[in-house]
């Protein structure tokens, strides 16, 4: 047999034997090397594809195509191809069991880099006259979807220029399509073939072919490996329907009798359909469809409980706006549109008796006012003095503060179309109606009111100023209700930003009396805070930060509740950046009057108000370029490291000085600063330097660039954890600053982090210290918004949970817990970690994890619980078969916590579980199970919570159904 295709013999061979498939690389080796010729190749076959016998026949097209594909695509020249694809052509009209290896070898002659595209004139005129396409079996179908998709790609001229016949063959061989994954390449291709070839004559035929399938009913057979969903048909349909302008009329009729149908998905897929045509369609189009899409679309906005059904409502009313206000110059068809809508919604809003109805009302409103310009303009002039006079006759207070909420967004929309200027009569009445509504003694009508006025501050007129400013003022020195207090502070600081001098003269001079600050003790802190946030404006900066400097240095009795401020107002980012703070210490020396005053008090000052002192300096430094922060340092740190030495309580200075600075700030003392910190982070008796020392070290591990700075310092460490050859002896204190070293490793992603984890790990499996092991690993895997973050410029990988998560579980292999406690101690841990890993990362070691989530449902420990339930709920809901085979286990425990008296949200997530269970698993696998689980759910019907109630319901209606006529066996 060896080489017999080099002879006539081929044919022959070929009929009788099987094997010379398997030759076809050898073939196209001796193709490749001049030894056989294609053409000689097909003369040595004419035996076998000329045979009276179609069985033969075949195949011999099927050897041949099989070469055809296992040929480099760019080896035949075009002489070479055009010969091949005449020969291919006329196979067309061969028996029809033949054409596929035609159909899928022609599919391999059209991807080779010389195929002439002259050629598939001839090939469709024949493929279109002698292949009826929906006789063919699917794959021989798709193969030819996939020849016309691929000649399109190649020459897309030449393909129009075939003219009405290609596209009358085209639209005969989808007609009747039904498969899934066929339909599914046909629309992803037919929406550009519409755009590019022109259709003439047969745009209806085309419409009508496609149009057939709409909307999409269909679902995947439960034992497909690969299903094509419904959605993914329906996406892929939706723009094939109106991919081109002359689809508009038939389209819009489709759509408007489906919008009215009672099937939920069609008015969905009619609504997206609207929507997408709006891309597609000329305005004018929609012209006669007007009145009956936005009795269509308001139906369906204003439907109670499917808010997936009124989010496409809405998105599909902006989108025909949009549309429609390209034509609003020379169409009078926009404007009663917009109109229409806003009498209809103005009805609405009258008529409300609820919030919920006026928010329904005025949801439609600002999605009509965000399409367009044009469209904003009509809402906005009229709805203002409509929602004015509204609030005038209303009497509900809820319905009034839900107006002057309605009436922000207006101007805010007004705002983002740039038409205030246009507006400025309606606008004007937005602030009047705030000051009626803060005039009122209600802390509910206050807060509404001044909110809307901090979204309206630019409309504000200079003659509302003193009237808003006498309630502001008022709330400031008299009220103790902390929401209307900050309410009151952020509003003075948003009509300051409009007039300054104003607030000058009647709050900072006036009402606050600045240079007799201190002498009214009543609202003293009231005043404070609210000077501290004007001073992040640029004109009050200057003024009142001096004056606040002053009372701080004297250190009179108030100098706290100055620092107290400060502090409050500085460490918001919104209100201080980090220039502002940088210009505020360059130009006053903050720091130097902040240390001075913590100094004075560090024995005798509140710990309260210290730790305000210790908070302002730490979050200025972090504000500090590397310069500056170099500066303070070399300035200060001698002394206080000095200090120090004789009295541990000056390392809280040291700690704020020190726990921000860049990562490029270095110098000598940084080592004496490490061994004090290490020192006190085991032997000072302080629980917050204890604290504040290992966070340092952590600080200084994190951020001290590679090379011999980092190294120093870790050599430090470690030369410090043992003594001599005799480590430290294992303390509650040495375990937590093992958890800081740890975090301060694996953040910057420094490998040596898995030798502390381990030490960590040991203490696991001893009863003494295996709780205070969960919570160092609690705390490598905790974010704290004071330590080890950005802000103080700490090192910090994306992935550095899920890295800690895959060296937890490696390590875990060594550690057998010694009893009960260890144990719970043990999954403890484990919860810390999964808890903050992607589930998704899990679904890789479900086979570890599940026997851990089974054992932990054992334990009365309610943070244990309620992690492993959330993640025992996201296995069930993605059906991993190993939960199915412990259901035997999980049941009675989830039924059993399912009455956990000491956490509601640990009844709801195992009542969530079951729930999950019965909707996830096979039916066969839930029947033993189902009366003990009904018998055992009665109980949660009546908890004392409503919202595990509501869940017990939920779950037992479901186990009630497993196995029941018309459920499916497969979910």
């Amino acid at each position: 047999m060896s080489s017999s295709w080099l002879t006539p013999s081929l044919s022959e061979d070929l009929i009788k034997n099987n094997d010379l498939f398997k030759e076809t690389h050898s073939i196209i080796a001796d193709i490749m090397s001049g030894r056989l010729d294609i053409v000689q190749l097909v003369e040595n076959m004419g035996g076998v594809l000329t045979n009276k016998e179609a069985e033969h026949r075949d195949k011999g097209m099927r050897f041949f195509t099989k070469i055809l594909k296992e040929l480099p695509q760019d080896y035949l020249t075009e002489a070479m191809i055009n010969f091949i694809s005449k020969f291919y052509i006329d196979r067309l009209k061969d028996n029809h069991r033949v054409i596929p290896a035609v159909l899928e070898g022609y599919l391999a002659i059209v991807n080779m880099t010389n195929y002439n595209v002259t050629n598939s004139g001839e090939f469709f005129t024949v493929l279109f006259r002698e292949v009826p396409c929906q006789s063919q079996l699917r794959q021989d179908r798709y193969n030819i979807y996939c020849i016309v998709q691929t000649l399109l790609n190649k020459n897309l001229e030449y393909i129009k220029s075939l003219g009405p016949d290609f596209v009358y063959g085209v639209i005969s061989s989808m007609d009747g399509e039904r498969d899934p994954r066929n339909l599914l390449f046909l629309f992803g291709f037919l929406s550009t073939f519409l755009k590019d070839v022109p259709l003439g004559h047969l745009v209806d035929d085309m419409f009508e072919v496609i149009s057939c399938y709409y909307p999409i009913d269909f679902h995947p057979a439960p034992d497909d490996p690969a299903p094509v969903t419904r959605q993914d048909l329906a996406n892929a349909l939706c723009p094939c329907l109106c991919a081109v302008p002359e689809f508009g009329e038939q389209c819009l009729v489709l759509l408007v009798e489906k919008l009215d149908s009672s099937l939920r998905l069609a008015k969905i897929d009619s609504l997206r359909l609207l929507k997408e045509s709006c891309n597609t369609f000329k305005a004018e189009t929609y012209g006669p469809f007007l009145k009956t899409l936005w009795a269509s679309i308001h139906r369906e906005i204003s439907h109670k409980t499917d808010e997936e059904l009124k989010m496409v409502a809405h998105e599909t009313l902006s989108a025909l706006i949009t549309k429609l206000a390209t034509v609003s110059n020379t169409d009078q068809s926009f404007e009663n549109f917009v109109k229409g809508i806003l009498i209809s919604m103005q009805t609405a809003i009258a008529e409300s008796s609820t919030v919920a109805q006026l928010v329904q009302a005025s949801k439609v409103l600002l999605t009509a006012a965000n399409a367009s310009k044009e469209s904003c303009l009509i809402v906005i002039r009229s709805m203002i003095p409509a929602t004015v006079a509204y609030y005038g006759f209303k009497t509900t207070s809820k319905l009034q503060i839900a107006s002057l909420d309605f009436l922000g967004d207006l101007y805010e929309m007004a705002v983002h179309w740039e038409v205030i200027e246009q507006l400025g009569a309606e606008v004007n009445e937005i602030p009047q109606l705030c000051l009626t509504a803060v005039s009122q003694p209600s802390k509910e009508y206050q807060i509404a009111g001044f909110k809307t006025l901090i979204r309206v501050r630019n409309a504000l007129q200079s003659e509302l100023v003193l009237p808003f400013i006498e309630v502001l003022v008022h709330n400031v020195q008299f009220s103790q209700d902390k929401d209307l207090l900050s309410v009151s502070v952020e509003t003075v600081h948003a009509i300051a930003r409009k007039y300054p001098e104003d607030i000058m003269t009647l709050v900072i001079k006036g009402k606050c009396d600045l240079e007799n600050l201190t002498q009214d003790k009543e609202a003293l802190q009231k005043r404070l805070n609210l000077l501290s946030n004007l001073a992040s404006i640029d004109d009050f900066t200057k003024i009142i930060i001096e004056e606040m400097l002053k009372i701080i240095t004297k250190n009179d009795e108030d100098a706290s509740k100055v620092v107290e401020a400060m502090n409050e107002s500085m460490s918001n980012a919104s209100l201080y950046s980090n220039e502002k703070l940088t210009e505020i210490e360059s130009d006053h020396g903050l720091i130097d009057s902040i240390l001075s005053w913590v100094t004075s008090e560090l024995h005798t000052g509140s710990k309260e108000g210290l730790s305000h002192g210790f908070m302002l300096i730490a979050n200025t430094m972090s504000s500090l370029s590397v310069e500056k922060q170099q500066k303070v340092l070399s300035k200060h740190t001698g002394n206080v490291l000095e200090k120090c030495k004789s009295d541990e309580a000056y390392f809280h200075i040291l700690s704020c000085l020190y726990s921000s600075v860049h990562q490029s700030v270095y110098d000598s003392s940084f080592e004496d600063i490490m061994t004090l910190a290490l020192t006190l982070s085991l032997q000072s008796k302080d629980d917050d330097i204890r604290t504040k020392a290992c966070v340092l070290v952590a600080h200084f591990l994190n951020k001290a660039e590679y090379g011999q700075k980092f190294e120093v310092l870790y050599e430090l460490l470690k030369n410090f954890q043992s003594d001599g050859n005799r480590e430290q002896a294992l303390s509650t204190t040495l375990i937590v600053l093992y958890g800081w070293v740890t975090k301060a490793l694996i953040m910057r992603g420094n490998d040596m982090f898995t030798f502390w984890l381990q030490k960590i790990m040991t203490t696991l499996s001893c009863q003494e210290f295996s709780q205070h092991g969960s919570e160092a690993i609690k705390l490598v895997m905790t974010d704290y918004p004071d330590y080890l973050n950005s802000k103080h410029h700490c090192r910090s990988g994306l992935l550095y949970k899920q890295r800690m998560y895959q060296s937890f579980k490696s390590l875990t292999g060594n550690i057998g817990p010694e009893n009960d406690d260890t144990k719970q101690y043990y999954l403890l841990s484990w919860a810390y970690v999964l808890e903050k890993v992607p589930k998704t990362v899990l679904n890789n070691d479900v086979g570890k994890i599940a026997p851990l989530i089974v054992e932990s449902l054992e334990y009365d420990n309610k943070d244990l619980l309620q992690v492993m339930l959330d993640i025992l709920c996201h296995f069930i809901q993605e059906k991993h078969d190993v939960i199915a085979l412990s259901l035997q286990t999980i049941l009675p425990r989830l039924l059993n916590l399912s009455k956990y008296v000491k956490s509601m949200d640990v009844r709801i997530k195992s009542l969530q579980c079951l729930y999950e269970i019965a909707n996830a698993y096979r039916t066969m696998i839930l029947l033993p199970h189902k009366q003990d689980i009904l018998l055992d759910l009665a109980p949660s019907l009546d908890d004392k919570k409503r919202l595990v109630r509501n869940m017990a319901v939920k779950a037992r209606t479901r186990w009630f159904l497993v196995g029941a006529p018309g459920e499916a066996k497969e979910n």
